[in-house]
């Protein structure tokens, strides 16, 4: 799932999180200009190598203690259009709601040391012996993350999946989104050691994102919150003010009203064309929509007859379940409305 917006409307302008994305978007822009070894070199002065990092923790006379600073500037590189577009996307949506919650201030500090601990965390996990450096800001992004989550937990999120070879877009609770975050990247992170393979790239940096979230979730507990004006502070005693073209449950009643009817069209088209069987070019694809669909049309099967054209046959109670499943988003969608109100 690809978070598009957040329901949480700001007081202030994200100054920070603007000015922490324009700046790994420069470096980048500077790492392009550079080719084979001169790239190399930059990355490792200025990624976070756990050797250099353990052994100056450690007070090694062999490396100096400046190295401890590529924990931090380790943060503002990334590895590659994708890296660096996914993790400014999450800095994006749930960072400006964290810097209003926190202020400038304390917001940068705490962006900064949250991502200087979870690369410290990806170095331990790696070990002494690893000299590939870590790069990237995801360890400072996963803290803003913990703190979203234990701060909105009300909060909506809009998401995007694909689903069916199309990109459908989701209003979900932003905790349901972040846990399943979290619990992916645990998950991936307790993967790796069980395969003995925490000693590479992808699972040390799963660990980096656990280890960021936690200390973000501890963070939100103890961190006051920034003053806002009498108004503001009086409403976020009722929850988080939201934006109101932000995402919310009304939304997500119209988006899964609009994927089973998808499902259900499909379910029309390919039992009218005969696709549905094991022969089919496309059985593959259409027996499992017909499976699920199956629930949803059945009840009306009962009584709705099907109708022969030539050697088709057109499932009128498919187009019957079409039509309630609009009907009955439309009534859900007045509730969530009136209930808003």
């Amino acid at each position: 799932m690809i978070p598009l917006s957040d329901s949480v409307a700001s007081q202030r302008r994200p100054l920070v999180t603007q000015a922490l994305i324009a700046a790994c978007v420069l470096v980048f822009l500077y790492e392009l200009t550079l080719r084979g070894v001169a790239l190399d070199r930059f990355i490792e002065r200025w990624g976070a190598v756990p050797r250099s990092v353990l052994l100056a923790l450690a007070g090694d006379p062999r490396v100096p203690r400046s190295e401890l600073l590529t924990l931090v500037t380790s943060q503002f590189l990334h590895a590659g259009f994708l890296h660096l577009g996914g993790n400014m996307l999450f800095l994006w949506v749930f960072g400006r709601a964290v810097e209003d919650r926190l202020g400038h201030v304390v917001y940068l500090v705490f962006y900064v040391l949250a991502g200087a601990l979870a690369a410290l965390a990806r170095c331990w996990v790696a070990g002494a012996s690893s000299t590939v450096p870590l790069i990237g800001a995801s360890g400072a992004i996963a803290g803003v993350l913990g703190l979203y989550f234990v701060t909105y937990p009300t909060a909506w999120v809009r998401v995007l999946a694909p689903i069916l070879f199309f990109f459908w877009t989701f209003d979900l609770p932003a905790v349901l989104v972040l846990a399943f975050w979290f619990l992916t990247q645990f998950v991936n992170g307790v993967s790796a050691i069980t395969r003995a393979s925490s000693a590479t790239d992808a699972g040390v940096a799963v660990w980096a994102h656990v280890a960021g979230f936690l200390l973000g979730a501890l963070a939100g507990k103890l961190l006051p919150a920034a003053g806002f004006s009498g108004s503001r502070a009086r409403a976020s005693r009722l929850g988080p003010p939201r934006r109101a073209d932000g995402p919310g449950p009304a939304r997500l009643v119209s988006s899964v009203a609009n994927l089973l009817a998808l499902l259900l069209v499909v379910r029309l088209a390919v039992r009218f064309l005969g696709l549905a069987t094991a022969r089919s070019p496309l059985a593959a694809l259409a027996i499992p929509i017909v499976g699920v669909t199956n629930p949803l049309v059945e009840p009306f099967a009962e009584f709705v007859p099907a109708v022969r054209i030539g050697p088709s046959v057109l499932e009128v109670y498919t187009l019957v379940a079409i039509v309630l499943v609009y009907v009955l988003a439309a009534f859900l969608g007045q509730l969530v409305v009136r209930r808003k109100a």
